[in-house]
């Protein structure tokens, strides 16, 4: 092992441990791991609360992790030690934006143990807390343009567009050529999308939404609609594309079940899909990988920086969370391991 502590190795750290789905979570003291071949051991500066995490903590998203465990699926911070190998040094004393590994503790501690090949280094301009919200939005916002381009659409439409991803995804569509219709569910949303200069909205509490959905999905020809609600969303979706259209869900904000008449298969050709983003990442090539974090780097550092509403320490969380729906289109939520009540 490898490390630049100026001491000795730390014994013990904090973490948020989660012992019970949508039973809440306990700030704890756990032994910090020593990283081996292909590991590092990053001090965690910033975590964010994703929309992910939420359904985890309540059991609503399938991971192989067990509990006990420490919650958080991405974060940012400093390589403090790594294994003794080629790939996991070259990380050493970088900071870096990383996945929590699959099986194991999470973000939301003050150290995270994980992969040497999940961890990106940051650019120099690129701080730590924008770093740390690099992965799993840019990412399934590159996957999603990437899908739409291979299914030859020239323009998609995409729902709980107000949100972190979809503020992104909308700027980098313009830049790579694309058309995004952008649903929303409140009219201040719309204002709040106006504002930044979003071309194509819907506001799907408005009483002319089907109808309006309807003639610009036909304008445009959408074919491809993109879905973070699930619900009742899915079938008006289908319901507005043409014939063959597809609706990809990502997300289930509403907590819904979808049904849809058999008619949009039967007759209609239309088809529901899903889109997870550890499959889509596991399918791609290293290289596609790191042009990805590259492109999203550059974006993030000279056209967008993602907002943040709110920072909270270990134990504010365990208060705090239950305020992660409100006015999620705001900003995050990061997590700061290293900030302590006065």
């Amino acid at each position: 092992m490898k490390n630049i502590f100026n001491k000795h190795f730390p014994n013990s750290m904090k973490g948020l441990i989660l012992k019970e789905f949508d039973k809440g979570l306990t700030v704890e003291d756990l032994a910090v791991p020593q990283p081996v071949k292909g590991e590092v051991l990053v001090k965690i500066d910033s975590a964010p609360i994703n929309p992910s995490d939420w359904a985890f903590l309540r059991g609503l998203y399938t991971s192989p992790k067990k509990l006990p465990v420490v919650a958080g699926f991405e974060g940012s911070g400093i390589v403090m030690a790594t294994g003794n190998d080629f790939f996991s040094r070259r990380l050493l004393g970088k900071k870096v934006a990383c996945f929590a590994p699959q099986n194991g503790n999470g973000t939301w501690a003050e150290y995270t143990l994980t992969q040497a090949r999940t961890t990106i280094p940051l650019k120099e301009n690129l701080s730590l807390e924008q770093g740390s919200m690099l992965l799993i939005n840019p990412l399934s916002v590159i996957a999603i343009i990437s899908i739409a381009k291979k299914k030859g659409s020239r323009t998609i439409a995409n729902t709980a567009a107000a949100s972190a991803l979809g503020k992104l995804l909308d700027k980098m569509c313009k830049q790579n050529g694309l058309q995004c219709v952008n649903i929303v569910r409140r009219p201040q949303q719309v204002e709040l999308l106006k504002k930044s200069g979003t071309q194509f909205i819907l506001d799907s509490s408005s009483p002319t939404f089907k109808s309006e959905m309807d003639n610009l999905f036909k304008k445009l020809n959408v074919k491809i609609a993109f879905d973070a609600l699930s619900g009742t969303m899915v079938s008006q979706l289908l319901a507005s594309l043409p014939k063959g259209g597809e609706v990809m869900v990502y997300g289930a904000l509403s907590e819904q079940e979808t049904i849809v008449p058999h008619g949009r298969f039967i007759f209609e050709d239309k088809k529901i899909s899903g889109f997870w983003l550890p499959k889509w990442i596991n399918e791609q090539s290293m290289f596609t990988l790191l042009q990805s974090f590259k492109k999203v780097q550059k974006f993030l550092c000279s056209q967008h920086e993602i907002q943040i509403r709110n920072r909270m320490s270990l134990a504010q969380v365990i208060e705090g969370l239950n305020t992660f729906t409100e006015n999620m289109s705001e900003g995050k939520i990061l997590i700061k391991p290293w900030q302590y009540l006065s």
